[in-house]
């Protein structure tokens, strides 16, 4: 069967039909997933809700949309007894809704979301998976830990979303029974979308040198994300080649362990560490070359923005990540973990401006044909359209 969903052919969902999309507390990514389906629903005309933490992009969104939020932290943290207590909250959510779909992002969400379901017998269940779960690279049970909860989800959904193939091919080998109700559908950027302020700008505005190259990650400072691994390599690049500037863009748990091992590396001239960067495609625009160091990824937004922007990118051969990084055309690939390889593919590319740049314009031409953001609205809906026909022909569409 054709493994990533397609918009041909397929009836759109109506104006009428009623939407509830349930959200984890995140932002990177998935908030921005989120937020353009966001976008794109409301001007479709589709009735919407949203279950999500407050305050965050997600909530802001909605809120610039007069799309009605529902505040609630779905995450499966604290257990069966919390989950339990989240899909009764989100079940009176579903009574007072109505919706014809709910659709869940995240683990945590998911599992909610089937609980409510079972509990409000009304509305169907989709679900979209972004990631591995947390602290491992596998969709494999015992990887999971996710024990009932996630089987349960699984078992509930009429239809599981992958954002990319890997994440799909794993799900289905430890969960065959899935495969006639799965398919990938890629997360898209907005690849037409001129930046906003000039890479001088960015760079006077960020505190970084006027000149020289520079490097850049922008993640989550989570330990799946190769946070320190970055560090590593950038040492090795500073010292092979002085011109080099280096920034560090984002929040999270591994931040003073950054600051501490960017000390100890003795990169306080070289490495900017910025924190989160609101504007963040500003600043990826302002880029010589995005680095990707993830130990563990679904997919890279982060990657699929930069390409839009004409940038090479030196990623981790994780998850999804080659689907969007073509290694040789529109980037390097190298192995997870490998701060030494890491570092050798970004010397190669500033050593070789020209190859860097011709990198770029493939991954702009690629970006474009294939990870626009209007094609993940459109095949979503089209997911919404076929659960609503399949609905219909089994009797259980309702007004």
């Amino acid at each position: 069967m054709e493994a990533t969903a397609k918009a041909s052919g397929v009836t759109p969902a109506t104006a009428a039909t009623r939407i509830l999309l349930v959200a984890p507390p995140a932002e990177g990514g998935i908030a921005s997933h989120l937020v353009f389906l966001l976008d794109g629903l409301s001007k479709s005309g589709h009735a919407l809700r949203v279950v999500c933490q407050q305050p965050g992009s997600i909530a802001d969104a909605a809120a610039e949309r007069s799309v009605p939020v529902h505040a609630m932290t779905c995450t499966a943290q604290g257990g069966p007894p919390k989950v339990a207590l989240r899909a009764l909250r989100l079940a009176r959510v579903i009574a007072d809704f109505r919706p014809h779909i709910v659709h869940t992002h995240s683990f945590g969400a998911s599992m909610i979301g089937a609980g409510a379901c079972a509990i409000a017998r009304s509305a169907r269940l989709l679900v979209t998976i972004h990631n591995y779960p947390p602290g491992t690279g596998t969709m494999a049970p015992s990887g999971a830990g996710r024990g009932w909860a996630f089987d349960r989800a699984l078992r509930r959904a009429k239809h599981i979303i992958t954002v990319s193939e890997a994440l799909r091919r794993d799900l289905v080998l430890a969960y065959p029974e899935v495969m006639a109700k799965s398919s990938t559908i890629y997360n898209g950027v907005e690849t037409q979308r001129p930046v906003e302020r000039s890479p001088s700008e960015v760079r006077a505005e960020c505190g970084l040198p006027a000149v020289g190259p520079l490097v850049g990650m922008l993640a989550r400072l989570a330990p799946q994300k190769g946070v320190l691994e970055y560090l590593r390599a950038a040492r090795v690049v500073a010292d092979a080649y002085p011109p080099a500037v280096f920034v560090l863009a984002g929040d999270g748990p591994l931040m003073q362990d950054a600051v501490s091992l960017r000390q100890e590396l003795g990169l306080e001239q070289r490495l900017h560490l910025l924190g989160h960067v609101p504007q963040a495609r500003d600043l990826i625009a302002a880029l010589d070359l995005l680095v990707i160091a993830s130990l563990s990824e679904g997919s890279s937004v982060v990657a699929m923005e930069a390409m839009a922007l004409g940038k090479a990118v030196v990623a981790t051969t994780v998850g999804g990540v080659p689907e969007v990084v073509v290694g040789g055309e529109t980037g390097i690939l190298v192995p997870a973990g490998d701060a030494d390889a890491l570092a050798a593919g970004v010397l190669d590319l500033l050593r070789d401006p020209e190859r860097a740049a011709e990198m770029g314009e493939r991954g702009r031409q690629r970006a474009v044909r294939q990870f626009d953001v209007s094609d993940m609205i459109e095949r979503t809906k089209a997911i919404y359209a076929d659960m609503m026909r399949n609905a219909a022909g089994t009797g259980g569409a309702r007004p």
